[in-house]
């Protein structure tokens, strides 16, 4: 079975009255080639008339279209939770004149092994995780990491945040104190105290807090179409909420703070919500915005 997605895509036109009889069916670009397990893939849309709205469906949830240039764009995430195997989206639009069609999209994803991590903390850090405060840190998290912005800041490849040795990988499941606790959302680099954390990719500061008892000093970016990056356990924060950014601006410093083993950056990349591999996007495929 080849990994990936089925470059043929099977268009289903649906035609309200003669008017739009004779609308041509859309172009619909996916990309990259090879979907795995805690990746993205990314659905370009190029209306041949006045599109009024378009939709995906995948994976049990949906999500809209947003411009992109010339043309509309959704990224689709390829969950921790996700079955490998042969799968579909589809795509439903609707035109200003009425016309109305879908696409279906078949797609085959592929298993990923992720490693295991045992974690031996002191009773007062374990206590941190069910902490009352903790509620609060994790509901600020999780609406900064809901917005969608409509508009994309970023194009192409992201950059590392800092340069240093990666110490827990994405996806791993990590024990502490010998229990099952959770699934590593990001990757963990360690890094020298104070070193400086860059902004992976361009984007808006949704949350900037130096009070986290658990993450520690919290910075997170929206960098549009529902595409987020997160850093915590910084030591410093340098940026504030609503400030625009640049890739490669210096938001932070590397730092223990919350709760942590030592000075490390921990960098996690969401597409609506979803945790993904930081180093899928790393190395994205170039494309251009459309003309």
């Amino acid at each position: 079975m080849t990994c990936g997605l089925c470059r043929a895509l099977v268009l289903v036109f649906l035609s309200l009255g003669g008017a739009c009889a004779a609308t041509a069916a859309p172009e619909i670009t996916v990309y990259p080639d090879g979907q795995r397990v805690g990746e993205v893939m990314f659905v370009r849309f190029a209306p041949e008339s006045e599109l009024l709205r378009a939709a995906c469906s995948w994976n049990g949830k949906s999500y809209r279209l947003l411009p992109a240039g010339g043309e509309f764009e959704v990224v689709l995430p390829v969950g921790l939770k996700t079955r490998p195997g042969a799968q579909h989206a589809m795509i439903y639009w609707k035109y200003a004149d009425g016309g109305m069609g879908k696409a279906r999209l078949p797609v085959t994803v592929c298993a990923r092994e992720f490693g295991v991590q045992h974690l031996h903390l002191s009773r007062e850090q374990e206590s941190t995780y069910t902490a009352e405060e903790t509620k609060r840190e994790k509901r600020l998290i999780g609406a900064a990491l809901d917005r969608v912005g409509a508009e994309r800041h970023w194009w192409g490849s992201f950059v590392m945040p800092v340069e240093g040795r990666v110490s827990t990988g994405f996806g791993m499941q990590r024990y502490i104190n010998g229990r099952l606790a959770y699934r590593h959302k990001g990757i963990d680099i360690a890094a020298a105290e104070g070193a400086p954390v860059r902004a992976a990719a361009s984007g808006v500061v949704s949350l900037a807090d130096d009070s986290f008892i658990l993450h520690g000093q919290t910075v997170i970016i929206d960098h549009g179409h529902g595409i987020a990056t997160l850093y915590i356990h910084l030591s410093q924060i340098d940026v504030e909420d609503g400030q625009q950014v640049s890739q490669g601006q210096v938001i932070g410093r590397v730092g223990a703070s919350g709760v942590a083993t030592g000075p490390h950056l921990h960098f996690g990349v969401y597409a609506y919500h979803e945790p993904v591999d930081p180093f899928f996007w790393t190395d994205l495929p170039e494309r251009e915005p459309a003309e």
